[in-house]
Parts: C-alpha cells; structure tokens; sequence
C-alpha cells in the first residue's frame, strides 16, 4: 500500500508482561495499518491484545509491561503544507513523545466514569488539554478583538467608538506576530475553545456543563465531554477503546454516528477497538481482527462479512445471533482461549481450528495480500 494513503504502520510489534507466573507473551508480531480518513475497527476476543496494541501505540505500556519491538511507523501530516514526515514512535525520546500523545494521536478510553478527574471542572480539564498542546497566542489576540467588537452598539458615543476602533486596528496588526498571552488570558482563551468543541460533539448546554463536576453527568454526557478532551487538540488519530461498552444502546448509536460525522468535520483517521461486530458493521470502512496476540485478518468492512477468508473470523462471524435465527445452539469456537504463557506453537489458532495442518503446527503465518484488499495470517485460507 502507497505510503502517502497511511497514517499509521505497524509491523513485527512485540509487547510482553513479565509476571511471577511468568513472561506473558501478550502481542506477537502484530501488523497493522490505517489510512487516511479510515474508520477502522479493531476486533476480537478479550484478552486478545487490542487494548494492549493501543497502550504500544501511544507508550502507555508500564511496568510490568514491556515493548521488545517492532515499529510503530506514524506519517506525521504537516496541515498547512500537506507534507508527510513518517515518524518511528518507538524511537522518540519520552520528552518527544508528549508532544505526539494527545495532540497528534487521542484516546477515548473504556469507561466514562474512570478517566474524567472527579475533583476538577469538565471545563477545567478541556481548557487544561488545550492549554498543554496548542499555542494559543493568536487565538488570544482574536479573542481580544471579538470581545472589543462586541462593546460596541448603537448607544457607543461616537469618541468612545473611535478608541475601540482604535485598539481593534492594535490588535489586527500583532496578528501577523502575535506576542505571548499571560496566563490569565490563555485561560480565557481556552476555555472559549474548550466550550465550542463541547458544542460540536452536541453537548447539550455546554456553558452549563463546562462548570460541572463529572459525577453530575450522564454516562453518554461524560462521554462526550471525553471526546471532545480527546479532538480539542485537531489530532491526526482517534483511539476509541471500548468507547461505547458501558452506555446503552441508544447512547452507543448516538456516540458512534457522533464519531463519524466529527471524522467528516475534522479530518481525523479513528480506530474503534471492540468486540461488537454489530458496531464494526454501522460504524466502520475497514477492520483488522486480532487473535492471541496476533493479526489474522484485514480487508474492507464489507469484504469480511462477505467473504472472510481465516478460519478463526469465519467462526467470530458465525457465531454472531441474528434475528431469523430459530436454532436452538448456535454455532462456537471449539476449545478455549490459549494461554499466552505458553502459546501454541506455529499458528496460534491452531488447537481449535477444523482446517489445520501440521505446517500450521510448526511454522507462523505471515499477514499476506490474498487477494487485492484483503491480508490474511493462514497456511490455509478458506478460499
């Protein structure tokens, strides 16, 4: 695939948990890549790794946790020059790395009662996201200049409207250089963005809300308030974590529809991590599904429900309840989970897949293009 479609590459990427138990081999060579204004969704069993993979992306793997390695190659956008500059995120300094996390790459985690701080302002902490990752020098000035417009009305006299015009011609001419705010106003500043981007996810009363503690809001209001934390910054890369497993289902649509039209307004590529493929069907253009550690399949959203090609996706999709269905058993996955302690060997699904071979047992598969659009991990592939 052109590297100028990409903004997000990762191939051969090794994570493991050193426990007393011992090494948990958690990501075994995952591979993966997103696109330019994909929606894509990142699918599998728990306990697969899709969480994991997403910690590794953004360095937020601790202790006992442990990148081996890999590469996690992210094309860095320049937005006004269009240039791309394709940046290893596993070889940035620490330092280096907090400018990327939460300006060019969010997350929206699993449970919106967790992550917003319980003691702080929902205003507080936006304004705080924007305060850290943007420069707010012009947006000050602007703000100066809106708030001197505003002043004036049809009862101004008109040596009063002189000066306002007077300092309003001040401030136009420090937009070409604007100088540094002070503390005070670069709080003001952003707490006005921090209030139009609760606007733009539909916030209902969002300068009612930006006073508010987290606890008195709904689980989809806190919801949103995340999302907007995460997309205040205009990031090249959205993380939706299990973003929408703990609110209901009429919330859930409402948050999933609300992620789609924000990628339309903003330009953002998204990577929605679930277990839904009733999600990954409504929400999602592409998907990459996980097993054990490992990638086993990625192709357009359509092509899979259509035609999967790993033995292992055939039988995720299989077992998904429809609503003509009138068998008394559904279909299953024969056998358990493995143990990523010790993994099998060669094909890690090969214990419970009806199609293995002994190659399966000895050798791993390589993600290869099986045909154009569609990569799959499988010795023998089902069609």
């Amino acid at each position: 695939m052109a590297t100028e479609e990409l903004v997000l590459k990762i191939t051969g990427l090794k994570t493991n948990f050193y426990t007393y138990e011992g090494v948990v081999l958690a990501l075994d060579g995952v591979e993966l890549f997103l696109r330019r204004g994909d929606t894509m969704g990142l699918v599998g069993e728990t306990g697969c790794g899709k969480s994991v993979t997403a910690r590794s992306i953004l360095r937020l793997v601790e202790p006992p946790g442990k990148i081996e390695e890999g590469e996690i190659i992210f094309f860095d956008s320049d937005k006004e020059s269009g240039e791309i500059t394709p940046v290893d995120l596993l070889q940035l300094h620490p330092e280096e790395m907090l400018h990327v996390r939460g300006k060019k790459i969010s997350i929206v985690f699993q449970d919106p009662a967790t992550f917003p701080n319980p003691v702080f302002r929902i205003g507080t902490q936006i304004a705080e996201s924007v305060m850290l990752h943007q420069d707010l020098s012009r947006e000050v000035v602007e703000m100066k200049i809106g708030e001197l417009r505003s002043s004036i009305t049809h009862d101004t006299p008109e040596e009063r409207r002189s000066q306002i015009e007077e300092k309003i011609r001040h401030y136009e001419q420090q937009l070409v250089e604007p100088p540094e705010p002070d503390d005070k106003d670069k709080k003001k500043a952003a707490h006005i963005i921090a209030t139009e981007m609760l606007k733009l996810v539909k916030m209902p009363s969002p300068s009612s809300v930006m006073m508010q503690y987290p606890h008195e809001l709904s689980g989809g209001m806190r919801q949103r308030a995340l999302i907007a934390m995460a997309l205040v910054s205009n990031p090249n890369i959205l993380i939706c974590d299990e973003a929408t497993t703990a609110l209901d289902v009429t919330v859930q649509a409402q948050v999933l529809n609300l992620l789609n039209e924000l990628k339309k307004e903003i330009g953002t590529s998204i990577i929605i991590i679930t277990h839904d493929m009733g999600v990954v069907a409504e929400t999602c253009n592409w998907v990459s599904v996980m097993y054990a550690g490992t990638t086993v399949e990625s192709c357009a959203t359509v092509d899979l429900f259509a035609n999967p090609i790993h033995p292992y996706t055939a039988g995720l999709l299989t077992a998904v309840p429809k609503l003509h269905d009138t068998r008394e058993r559904f279909p299953q996955i024969r056998g358990t989970v493995p143990n990523l302690i010790t993994p099998p060997s060669g094909c890690r699904f090969h214990p419970r897949c009806d199609y293995c071979t002994e190659i399966c047992k000895k050798e791993k598969p390589e993600l290869k293009e099986h045909r154009p659009g569609h990569w799959v991990a499988c010795h023998n592939p089902l069609s």
